[in-house]
């Protein structure tokens, strides 16, 4: 790894252990992961039998886990029974020599981790307040906790869950802040701060629409289908989603260009809301004959974000994709070439090129280890 990164100057334990809820390892693994691709050196604490995540699918065809090579990139990785006293032992020493360590409740884990001189970064299902740590917890109920169930579904309909693991990935991104806080703090000399992060807290942070729409209006937002304001209309090769500010109403009328959007009714967003039904069968037919790429480019030009709907392949040849180099070849032995998301940030004008995830107990030395 080379040594100009950022975080290159640290080392970071993260530690999975079994019996874990999966939305906290995905959480603490996509922390960590980022750390490593910046540079820090981190090592993954597993369990014997290896993290859980490294049979869970999307498989490739080799059979590895996508979804690991994905959390796992820049990592090293060491196997700890943490049920023995040997395995905590050896975990304390490990933190005594590391800046920071990646966790999970349950409070044995803790224990441990705030034993050792490394600041601990802890990822939990709940708030402390709820005490609710033996609770049992999946995605689809922190979910349901933080209301994003109830934004997603047609009205008619029984909520549906987001997409992939966005609760976990959301508390990842938290973690990760809060670790690099912690970091610049010990790097200041100073005393870094404890950091622990609960899923559904920072789902009711992703999701500050409803909260904010209570306070103003008594009424949390919530599954509006075809009343909604912005929705996705079909054109000649696909879907767009049709959005813009208040601001960009005037623009967005001038590129509809329909006489019928002059009408009074319309001036105001609350004008909209209330006939949006009729706003939609002015404004649908126009783009019924479009590619999305030429509404992007004419919206663009007019200031209005129309932007399009791409599928999981298209994404793979997209414009920004490609300019960016967000998807990168990675080549790791058991598993041969791969596209692999790179963070998508840039350091002194380069991409970072992650290694692949580490093979189970695959523990080379660290730096501060050989310094030792």
């Amino acid at each position: 790894m080379p040594t100009d990164l950022p975080l290159a100057r640290f080392t970071i334990v993260e530690v999975t252990d079994s019996g874990v809820p999966l939305c906290l390892r995905l959480a603490t693994s996509l922390a960590a992961k980022i750390a490593a691709d910046l540079g820090a050196d981190v090592l993954k604490i597993e369990p014997p039998g290896g993290d859980a995540v490294r049979t869970l699918p999307p498989l490739l065809p080799a059979g590895a886990s996508a979804l690991f090579q994905f959390l796992n990139t820049s990592k090293r990785s060491l196997v700890l029974d943490l049920g023995t006293e040997r395995g905590r032992a050896h975990l304390v020493k490990l933190l005594d020599r590391a800046d920071a360590c990646l966790f999970e409740e349950p409070a044995a884990i803790a224990a441990l981790a705030r034993a050792g001189k490394a600041t601990p970064i802890e990822i939990a299902a709940f708030p402390v307040e709820m005490n609710a740590a033996a609770r049992p917890v999946s995605e689809l109920a922190i979910q349901a906790l933080g209301g994003l169930m109830h934004m997603i579904g047609e009205p008619e309909r029984k909520p549906l869950k987001l997409g992939g693991h966005q609760a976990s990935y959301a508390a990842g991104l938290t973690a990760f802040t809060g670790l690099t806080a912690a970091l610049a703090g010990r790097d200041a000399g100073q005393a870094a701060p404890k950091v622990r992060v609960s899923l559904t807290e920072v789902m009711q942070w992703v999701n500050w629409k409803a909260a904010s729409g209570a306070a103003a209006t008594g009424v949390s937002p919530g599954r509006e289908g075809r009343r909604s304001e912005f929705q996705i209309v079909p054109c000649r090769d696909g879907h767009v989603a049709v959005v813009y500010t208040v601001t960009q109403w005037p623009a967005t009328r001038a590129l509809i260009g329909d006489p019928r959007l002059e009408n009074p009714k319309f001036a105001t967003r609350a004008g909209r809301r209330t006939h949006i039904a009729e706003l939609y069968d002015i404004i649908t037919p126009w783009f019924a004959d479009k590619t999305r790429a030429e509404i992007q480019k004419t919206a663009q030009a007019k200031g209005v974000p129309f932007g399009p709907i791409f599928t999981p392949a298209e994404l793979l040849k997209a414009e920004q994709y490609v300019a960016r180099g967000f998807l990168a070849e990675m080549t790791a032995p058991d598993i041969g070439k791969v596209l692999i998301p790179q963070l998508p940030v840039q350091w002194n004008g380069r991409s970072f090129a992650p290694r692949p995830a580490p093979s189970l107990g695959s523990k080379e030395l660290g730096r501060k280890e050989l310094a030792a």
